[in-house]
């Protein structure tokens, strides 16, 4: 039986994917690379924010919500966030004050703050439903919306604060079709019991997700402080293409699997669980693998189709290295992170964030004074892979998340062999449209042959979950 719910996820975030990699497409071509720096680095100071202010609120929810009392756990996450946006404007307005920031820069920020915080918290709570096609809808509308509000802004001499103000726009109107799904919960539904607990679970992930997001900011905090943001352009546009494709199918395993994992586990339903997320770790291991392979293969030419010349120069030789720190990121976030979800270490997010932080940032500060962009990403390469065998390791000292030996013996030699096969073609064809279309062909075979053995496309019925045992 097909995993629909999978599928419409999958389906719904490719073509999410491709809208932002026409934003990106046009955006690019709209905004030098000293412009688009400045909306990159607009961002990253977004993001941080949203991780210390919000973002750890929407996952201690997920880690503790309960079906039965779905109207008392969303009104009550709805207050928590309602307090953290307030927070985070008299902080802001504070900052501003003290003329530590431009006004205008801080209102961009603050923009894309709230914007993320509406649009991930409803998202949030109706895949939790499950409500797959309301979801679905905000994927596909955030991505129509970013593209036209952002086309506009940019045509008409907004800049990069007029674009970051734009997406924020975007992200407000797209979570209108997940609020629907739970339109009438009523604020009054919360309370203080549900609170606490949402608070007691997600107090580490406060720090754990702002540090993470100072973490995966750090790179491009360093590099633009050195090199500036006409150096921070390429590199931001180039690392966030590369990430956009790992996303796109570890939010879909996320989305389809895990979720479901974790209810069969809030049942105890274990066995069930164990099944599940044996075929989460086999389609993360998938789309990490062939998700570097791909991009070490086509990413030079995906790169100059997509992106202005001007972005893509600057970027030579960083494809390979984000290929594979984000393979390895997509299995820390995506699979071994997920750990949390399972045990009440949650803590476990907040140490591995600091190993990653402290990697990251130690060697952006050694490495970018001297090699610039390329310095920064074997920062985040370090960082990445550390991070990723942290969490597998202290993981599994609270619950083991299983571990398909099958499949990490197999998957990685199938990736493996589409690199070694392109080198081999591109030494014996070094010119012309044969060796594309022999590439393209291996790709195809080999990643069929994947899905098809492990099938990674089919749903798992509970009861044929619970008959199988994890293998590691």
């Amino acid at each position: 039986m097909l995993n629909v719910a999978g599928i419409l996820y999958l389906s719904s975030r490719a073509a999410s994917a491709a809208g932002n990699l026409l934003a990106v497409m046009i955006f690019t071509r709209l905004a030098g690379p000293a412009e688009y720096g400045h909306y990159v680095l607009i961002f990253a100071w977004s993001m941080i924010i949203y991780g210390f202010g919000a973002q750890w609120m929407r996952f201690a929810y997920f880690g503790v919500y309960d079906t039965q009392r779905f109207g008392e756990y969303a009104a009550s996450l709805a207050r928590l966030l309602a307090c953290g946006v307030v927070i985070v404007a008299l902080m802001l307005a504070a900052l501003g004050i003290l003329g530590w920031f431009e006004p205008s820069f801080l209102v961009a920020v603050f923009a894309l703050v709230c914007g993320m915080t509406l649009y991930e918290a409803a998202f949030e709570v109706a895949r939790t439903l499950p409500y797959a096609g309301g979801a679905a809808l905000s994927m596909i509308l955030r991505t129509v919306l970013t593209v036209m509000f952002g086309s506009a802004n940019l045509w008409l001499g907004g800049g990069a604060r007029g674009l970051a103000i734009a997406v924020a726009a975007a992200h407000i109107i797209a979570a209108v079709p997940s609020l629907g799904a739970f339109s009438s919960v009523r604020p009054s539904a919360g309370s203080r019991t549900a609170t606490l607990h949402i608070l007691t679970y997600g107090w580490p992930l406060l720090f754990s997700f702002g540090i993470n997001a100072v973490g995966q900011s750090i790179d491009r905090l360093v590099l633009a402080h050195y090199a500036g943001n006409a150096a921070l352009g390429p590199y931001g546009v180039v690392a966030d293409v590369v990430r956009q494709v790992f996303t796109v199918f570890g939010e879909a395993i996320i989305l389809s699997l895990v979720t479901l994992a974790k209810q069969h586990a809030n049942e105890g339903n274990l066995a069930a669980a164990n099944g599940l997320m044996q075929k989460a770790f086999n389609a993360c291991l998938a789309a990490a693998a062939f998700g570097a392979a791909f991009f070490i293969v086509f990413g030079d030419l995906v790169l100059r189709t997509v992106l202005n010349p001007e972005f893509v120069a600057p970027a030579h030789g960083l494809i390979p290295i984000f290929a594979v720190a984000f393979a390895f990121l997509t299995m820390r976030n995506f699979y071994f992170a997920q750990v949390i979800y399972f045990t009440s270490a949650s803590y476990l997010e907040l140490l591995v964030t600091l190993l990653f932080l402290v990697v990251s940032g130690v060697l952006s500060v050694l490495l970018v004074p001297t090699y610039g962009a390329h310095g920064a990403a074997y920062a985040l390469l370090a960082a990445s892979i550390l991070s990723c065998i942290a969490f597998m390791v202290l993981g599994r000292r609270w619950y083991r998340l299983p571990i398909d030996l099958n499949g990490l013996t197999l998957i990685p030699i199938l990736a493996i062999l589409i690199v070694f096969g392109a080198r081999a073609t591109a030494e014996f064809v070094p010119s012309g449209p044969i060796p594309l279309i022999l590439d393209a062909v291996a790709f195809a075979l080999f990643g069929t042959f994947a899905i098809r053995r492990f099938r990674l496309l089919n749903a798992m019925p509970a009861h044929a979950a619970a008959e199988q045992m994890p293998a590691g």
